[in-house]
């Protein structure tokens, strides 16, 4: 029983991190379907202010960098998705922290919906924005699996910072 146990405990970050990524694929599924074409916006309200819902096809990795290299940007992503998956492995069956688990779950959860769509697709469908006023941040499309990415990292950052102060 308790090694049954212990099994579970260890793939409840990668079935996190696969929750993730079929969430975000769903969802990128219906925008890609049902908002409007490229360029076209429709607005959403939230609790306090407003998301942009918008398509947009980012054919790079990151504000469209690396476009025109389309391989190279599935390579890239394809290699870091993997090193994300050994660096959650590393930290289930060593002696990782909750935190890093749990950042390396988002990690991995964005890496792999966002890799699909590159390899898949040919670019990542991005959907929604910030309803604010600075333009150069209203501008800036994202999904699930970014804001994955980022909390992941956010994470996996501050959890290093904290373990070593203690050492």
């Amino acid at each position: 029983m308790g090694a049954t146990k212990e099994a579970v405990k260890r793939l409840l970050p990668f079935a996190g991190a696969a929750l993730i990524a079929a969430t975000d694929l769903y969802i990128k599924d219906k925008m890609d379907k049902e908002l409007p074409k490229e360029g076209e916006e429709a607005t959403v309200p939230v609790k306090k202010g407003k998301f942009i819902l918008r398509r947009h096809h980012n054919k790079g990795a990151i504000f469209n960098i690396g476009e025109k290299y389309p391989d190279k940007v599935k390579l890239a992503s394809s290699i870091a998705c993997g090193g994300v998956f050994g660096a959650l492995y590393s930290a289930v069956i060593g002696s990782g922290t909750i935190f890093e688990k749990i950042g390396y779950m988002f990690l991995l959860g964005g890496a792999m919906s966002n890799t699909y769509d590159r390899v898949k697709k040919g670019y990542v469908m991005d959907y929604a924005s910030l309803d604010v006023k600075p333009k150069k941040i209203r501008n800036f499309v994202f999904n699930i699996s970014d804001v994955s990415i980022f909390l992941g990292t956010f994470i996996v950052v501050i959890s290093s910072l904290v373990t070593k102060k203690k050492s």
